[in-house]
């Protein structure tokens, strides 16, 4: 065995031979160099760390330096690897204050809605908004468990502040801020003292009063009833929403009105003529009113007639505004009205029959229905209590959902309708060029055309010959 490891010595003494001869040839300028290379992290180098960890000993004066002598290094090197943070950004600050404040001030305006009423709240009626939200996401369309219960206690809130029943109609997507909708009965009162021919009352567009917040927690804000003209209009503009109620509206031809607020009336008038749905012998036309109107039936009689996943199981619950902006005809003018006989009579088309299956809804030019039919769930799901929701093609975003005998009607888009086929701007004709002028032309004698006479050609005077003699 010492005849083995002897190699091995001798070889180590000679490595240790070799290092001190080239540290002999060393000098002391490139020992140092070699110490003060820097490292690969970017630290500190070996010289500098040498030395500090020297200068603390020589500071500290421990009593055993050479036993603590790692530890003080260690201690010297951590305090050389702290980050010092970087100074503080004043326009940071202020943003993060500013974005403080205004998370501060939208918790006090939704910390109101919770605070529960001493005062005895009035018999008033406001949607169960979990159940409804419910079947809404069969369709697609959710808030979020948080965003419904604070819309519950806004929509509960409005009906306390109004002593009237509330329903929830639906959110209107805007450019700057969306538009929560809610639906209330309109008066008779407000329509007292109106124009018949410019504006129709409670039986007709303005049937219900809307009202709409940018969010929940934040005060409700009426719209104005709407006109006849405003709604002809409305169906001639495409216009995204801005999310400012009062806007001006800019289109042609002119929106009367002149503001958002208008213009979001008139469209939510259409939207609501057009998709708010129930189920055969659930509602059913008014007998016993002279005006077209729709009425529930009883509860004790009503019964729903046909299958859900029917398209003729399924009627429209509002009136049908006909192309003139109304849902009832005109009122008749008196004899003795001024400017009566004058006016040329316009004929209308005739109105839509109340409750009108929605199977009858077709585009004119190709036939396609403008309603869709789904069951949720479809295929090995279904069953006796699935849902089934009715889809517009018309009003992108409205849909109404049924389950059993409950239904219920939402609807969330841009307020556009969808085009039955794409359209482009087309300008309108100039107007024809008026002719040019003449001599006025008298009833008795004919017209005088104008001729050019012929060229006289007169020859010159001849001078007399003076005589030379």
């Amino acid at each position: 065995k010492t005849a083995r490891r002897a190699p091995l010595r001798s070889r180590s003494c000679r490595s240790a031979s070799l290092a001190r001869a080239r540290v002999r040839a060393m000098s002391m300028e490139e020992a140092k160099q070699f110490l003060r290379a820097e490292p690969a992290d970017g630290g500190p180098s070996l010289y500098d760390h040498l030395s500090q960890t020297l200068l603390k000993v020589i500071i500290e004066r421990p009593a055993d330096a050479n036993q603590f002598f790692e530890e003080i290094s260690a201690a010297v090197r951590t305090e050389a690897t702290k980050t010092v943070p970087p100074p503080a950004d004043e326009g940071a600050e202020e943003a993060v204050s500013a974005s403080k404040a205004a998370q501060l001030k939208w918790v006090d305006t939704q910390a109101a809605m919770f605070v529960e009423s001493t005062e005895e709240a009035p018999e008033v009626t406001f949607p169960d908004l979990y159940r409804e939200a419910a079947m809404w996401k069969w369709a697609g369309i959710g808030f979020g468990d948080d965003e419904n219960y604070r819309l519950y206690l806004a929509l509960k809130a409005l009906a306390v502040s109004k002593e009237t029943g509330v329903r929830f109609w639906g959110k209107i997507i805007t450019r700057g801020g969306d538009y929560y909708v809610a639906e209330t009965k309109s008066n008779d009162e407000d329509f007292a003292e109106i124009d018949a021919n410019a504006m129709e009352g409670a039986m007709g567009p303005n049937k219900y009063t809307y009202f709409v917040t940018k969010g929940t927690g934040e005060a409700w804000t009426q719209l104005p009833h709407v006109t006849s003209k405003q709604i002809v209009v409305a169906r001639q503009v495409k216009r995204f929403l801005t999310g400012d109620l009062t806007a001006p509206v800019c289109s042609y031809p002119p929106f009367p009105g002149g503001t958002e607020a208008n213009l979001l009336r008139a469209q939510i008038a259409q939207i609501t003529a057009d998709c708010v749905l129930s189920l055969k012998g659930l509602v059913q036309a008014d007998e016993d009113s002279e005006e077209k109107n729709v009425v529930p039936v009883e509860e004790e009689e009503q019964a729903v007639d046909g299958e859900l996943g029917e398209l003729s199981t399924w009627v429209h619950a509002e009136i049908d505004i006909m192309p003139h902006g109304r849902c009832q005809a005109l009122p008749e003018k008196d004899e003795d009205e001024e400017g009566g006989d004058d006016e040329p009579a316009v004929e209308y088309p005739d109105p839509k029959e109340p409750c009108g299956e929605i199977g009858e809804d077709v585009v004119e030019e190709s036939g396609k229905q403008l309603w869709i039919l789904r069951t949720c769930p479809g295929g090995a799901g279904v069953g006796p209590k699935s849902a089934v929701y009715a889809k517009s093609m018309k009003w992108p975003g409205a849909i109404a959902v049924a389950v059993g005998k409950k239904v219920t009607n939402v609807y969330v888009g841009f307020g556009l309708a969808a085009a039955a086929k794409p359209q482009t701007y087309s300008p309108p004709m100039p107007a024809k060029i008026n002719p040019e002028w003449g001599f006025p032309v008298e009833e008795e004698e004919e017209p005088q055309l104008l001729t050019e006479e012929a060229d006289v050609t007169v020859a010159p005077p001849k001078e007399e010959e003076e005589e030379d003699e």
